[in-house]
């Protein structure tokens, strides 16, 4: 999608992931990418599901609570190969049946939901294929207890107030 304008929130409570983290983010993922299906959860404008159907993911399903962005940006860009779900987080990790994805990037607003809980929904719900990755963005202060979840901390990055950790399910 280079070069074309993605619509990005205006409310002071999101803070979409901004272009040099989410560039250098996928060329840590790069080789995980090309034919993946992928979960965008608080997808917001869309924009990591969309640079993921850019690089070659076959299909997005983007959840969010407000989903007038992603519509927008998925709408302007004509996209093919993607589903746009409005629903809360747990609803949606809750019943989500038979969906397996070998991405899935979680970027909530700071702060304001339980990583743990999250991960352990995702673990719970089995959604993640065997060998997948589950990409979480989180302000750089928070702790990410990742311990009892059945997920297996794989990296960790830090940019400016912005900090990247990457999973895996543990084996």
């Amino acid at each position: 999608m280079k070069g074309r304008q993605i619509i990005l929130p205006r409310s002071s409570r999101t803070r979409p992931t901004t272009d040099k983290i989410r560039l250098a983010l996928f060329s840590i993922i790069q080789d995980n990418i090309l034919y993946a299906s992928v979960l965008d959860l608080f997808a917001g404008s869309g924009v990591f599901g969309i640079e993921a159907l850019s690089r070659g993911a076959t299909w997005v399903d983007f959840v969010d609570i407000n989903v007038s962005l992603v519509k927008k940006n998925t709408t302007d860009l004509g996209l093919k190969n993607f589903s746009i779900t409005k629903k809360d987080y747990k609803r949606f990790l809750k019943n989500c049946e038979d969906r397996k994805y070998n991405i899935i990037f979680i970027d909530p607003p700071y702060g304001f939901y339980p990583a743990k809980e999250i991960l352990m929904l995702v673990k719970k719900n089995e959604i993640l294929e065997k060998n997948g990755i589950l990409i979480y963005e989180e302000h750089i202060s928070t702790n990410i207890d990742h311990l009892g979840t059945g997920m297996m901390l794989m990296d960790e990055r830090k940019y400016g107030d912005t900090k990247i950790t990457i999973f895996r399910e543990e084996t």
